[in-house]
Protein backbone atom coordinates (compact mmCIF):
# COMPACT_ATOMS: atom_id res chain seq x y z
CA UNK A 1 0.00 0.00 0.00
CA UNK A 2 1.70 3.32 -0.84
CA UNK A 3 0.92 5.90 2.07
CA UNK A 4 2.30 9.20 0.74
CA UNK A 5 2.21 11.08 -2.24
CA UNK A 6 3.92 14.63 -1.54
CA UNK A 7 3.09 14.65 1.97
CA UNK A 8 2.82 18.49 3.90
CA UNK A 9 4.05 17.88 6.93
CA UNK A 10 4.90 15.87 9.59
CA UNK A 11 5.52 16.63 13.47
CA UNK A 12 6.17 14.09 16.83
CA UNK A 13 3.45 14.19 19.01
CA UNK A 14 3.57 14.20 22.85
CA UNK A 15 4.04 10.90 23.36
CA UNK A 16 6.40 10.60 20.62
CA UNK A 17 3.78 9.29 17.54
CA UNK A 18 4.21 10.87 14.50
CA UNK A 19 1.76 12.14 12.24
CA UNK A 20 2.25 12.97 8.60
CA UNK A 21 -0.37 15.17 6.47
CA UNK A 22 -1.22 14.06 3.09
CA UNK A 23 -3.17 16.94 1.35
CA UNK A 24 -1.17 17.94 -2.01
CA UNK A 25 -1.13 15.12 -5.07
CA UNK A 26 -2.93 12.30 -5.85
CA UNK A 27 -3.19 10.44 -2.49
CA UNK A 28 -5.91 11.00 -0.13
CA UNK A 29 -6.50 14.40 2.07
CA UNK A 30 -5.89 12.89 5.77
CA UNK A 31 -3.01 12.43 8.38
CA UNK A 32 -1.41 9.28 9.00
CA UNK A 33 -0.05 8.19 12.38
CA UNK A 34 2.43 6.12 13.27
CA UNK A 35 4.30 5.17 16.82
CA UNK A 36 7.70 6.69 17.60
CA UNK A 37 9.31 3.02 15.74
CA UNK A 38 7.58 4.18 12.23
CA UNK A 39 5.19 1.44 12.96
CA UNK A 40 1.43 2.58 11.55
CA UNK A 41 -1.34 3.01 13.52
CA UNK A 42 -4.32 4.53 11.66
CA UNK A 43 -4.82 7.29 9.26
CA UNK A 44 -8.16 9.52 9.34
CA UNK A 45 -9.48 12.00 7.18
CA UNK A 46 -10.72 11.61 3.51
CA UNK A 47 -11.47 14.96 0.82
CA UNK A 48 -14.27 17.18 1.87
CA UNK A 49 -16.21 19.98 3.68
CA UNK A 50 -17.22 18.65 7.03
CA UNK A 51 -15.86 18.22 10.17
CA UNK A 52 -12.94 15.71 9.86
CA UNK A 53 -12.24 16.02 5.97
CA UNK A 54 -9.79 18.26 4.43
CA UNK A 55 -9.09 19.73 1.29
CA UNK A 56 -5.68 20.13 1.01
CA UNK A 57 -4.51 20.07 4.86
CA UNK A 58 -1.52 22.02 5.01
CA UNK A 59 -0.09 22.44 8.56
CA UNK A 60 -0.40 20.86 12.23
CA UNK A 61 0.98 21.75 15.65
CA UNK A 62 0.36 20.45 19.16
CA UNK A 63 -0.82 22.39 22.23
CA UNK A 64 0.03 21.85 25.94
CA UNK A 65 -2.99 19.49 26.54
CA UNK A 66 -2.00 17.07 23.36
CA UNK A 67 -4.66 18.37 20.85
CA UNK A 68 -3.70 18.78 17.28
CA UNK A 69 -4.13 21.93 15.52
CA UNK A 70 -4.05 21.29 11.33
CA UNK A 71 -4.24 23.90 8.75
CA UNK A 72 -7.15 23.15 6.49
CA UNK A 73 -6.02 25.19 3.28
CA UNK A 74 -8.74 25.27 0.92
CA UNK A 75 -11.61 25.03 3.64
CA UNK A 76 -10.51 28.28 5.07
CA UNK A 77 -9.88 26.97 8.45
CA UNK A 78 -8.21 25.24 11.02
CA UNK A 79 -9.63 21.84 12.49
CA UNK A 80 -8.71 20.81 16.49
CA UNK A 81 -8.63 17.30 17.20
CA UNK A 82 -7.34 14.85 19.92
CA UNK A 83 -4.14 12.53 18.92
CA UNK A 84 -6.82 9.82 18.34
CA UNK A 85 -8.57 11.55 15.54
CA UNK A 86 -11.37 12.73 16.82
CA UNK A 87 -12.64 16.10 16.13
CA UNK A 88 -13.44 18.99 18.78
CA UNK A 89 -13.66 21.91 16.65
CA UNK A 90 -12.94 24.64 13.59
CA UNK A 91 -11.98 27.51 13.35
CA UNK A 92 -12.66 29.52 10.52
CA UNK A 93 -9.85 31.79 8.31
CA UNK A 94 -11.26 32.73 5.24
CA UNK A 95 -8.23 32.91 2.58
CA UNK A 96 -5.71 29.95 2.76
CA UNK A 97 -4.49 29.19 6.02
CA UNK A 98 -0.98 26.87 5.20
CA UNK A 99 1.71 27.42 7.95
CA UNK A 100 1.19 26.69 12.04
CA UNK A 101 3.38 27.25 14.40
CA UNK A 102 2.25 27.13 18.62
CA UNK A 103 4.59 29.05 20.85
CA UNK A 104 4.91 28.65 24.33
CA UNK A 105 2.66 30.73 25.85
CA UNK A 106 0.36 28.80 23.41
CA UNK A 107 -0.87 30.62 21.05
CA UNK A 108 -0.64 29.68 17.37
CA UNK A 109 0.68 31.44 14.61
CA UNK A 110 -0.77 31.65 11.42
CA UNK A 111 0.89 31.91 7.78
CA UNK A 112 -2.37 32.64 6.26
CA UNK A 113 -0.85 32.04 2.12
CA UNK A 114 -2.55 34.31 -0.37
CA UNK A 115 -3.40 37.01 1.87
CA UNK A 116 -0.15 37.22 3.32
CA UNK A 117 -0.86 38.19 6.59
CA UNK A 118 0.69 36.75 9.68
CA UNK A 119 -1.56 36.50 12.65
CA UNK A 120 -1.72 35.41 16.18
CA UNK A 121 -3.86 33.21 17.31
CA UNK A 122 -5.71 32.39 20.96
CA UNK A 123 -6.25 28.09 21.00
CA UNK A 124 -10.03 28.85 20.14
CA UNK A 125 -8.82 30.57 16.79
CA UNK A 126 -9.46 34.12 17.38
CA UNK A 127 -6.94 36.84 16.37
CA UNK A 128 -5.52 38.52 19.10
CA UNK A 129 -2.20 39.75 17.04
CA UNK A 130 -1.57 40.42 13.81
CA UNK A 131 1.70 41.78 11.72
CA UNK A 132 1.34 45.16 10.64
CA UNK A 133 2.03 45.71 7.13
CA UNK A 134 2.19 42.47 5.93
CA UNK A 135 0.10 41.61 2.85
CA UNK A 136 0.58 40.69 -1.06
CA UNK A 137 2.95 41.43 -2.91
CA UNK A 138 6.75 41.24 -3.48
CA UNK A 139 8.51 44.31 -1.21
CA UNK A 140 10.04 43.75 2.19
CA UNK A 141 7.16 42.24 4.45
CA UNK A 142 4.93 41.31 1.55
CA UNK A 143 4.07 37.53 0.72
CA UNK A 144 3.04 35.78 -2.73
CA UNK A 145 2.39 33.11 -0.52
CA UNK A 146 3.04 33.22 3.28
CA UNK A 147 3.34 29.14 3.30
CA UNK A 148 5.15 28.11 6.29
CA UNK A 149 6.43 29.68 9.61
CA UNK A 150 8.62 29.37 12.78
CA UNK A 151 9.41 31.14 15.74
CA UNK A 152 12.74 31.03 17.68
CA UNK A 153 14.05 30.79 21.49
CA UNK A 154 14.60 34.50 21.19
CA UNK A 155 11.04 35.54 19.49
CA UNK A 156 12.90 35.89 15.58
CA UNK A 157 9.52 35.08 13.57
CA UNK A 158 10.70 33.51 10.22
CA UNK A 159 8.43 33.00 7.43
CA UNK A 160 8.74 31.25 3.99
CA UNK A 161 7.32 32.56 1.19
CA UNK A 162 7.07 30.29 -1.54
CA UNK A 163 5.82 32.43 -4.54
CA UNK A 164 8.64 34.93 -3.66
CA UNK A 165 11.63 32.53 -3.57
CA UNK A 166 12.29 33.54 -0.04
CA UNK A 167 12.64 33.59 3.92
CA UNK A 168 11.71 36.49 5.59
CA UNK A 169 12.78 37.41 9.47
CA UNK A 170 11.37 39.79 12.23
CA UNK A 171 12.87 40.36 15.21
CA UNK A 172 11.81 42.63 18.07
CA UNK A 173 13.26 46.08 18.20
Amino acid sequence: MRLFHEPNEAVVGPTGDIFVLQGHGKGPSCVVKFDRDGNFIKSWGSKGKGPGEFDLPHSLVFDAKGLLYIADRNNARIQVFDADGTYIRESQHPGAPCGLFMSADQHIWLAHGHTGQIMKLDLHGRVVGMMTGAGPGKTSGKYGEAHYIAISPRDEIFVADTLNWRVQKYART
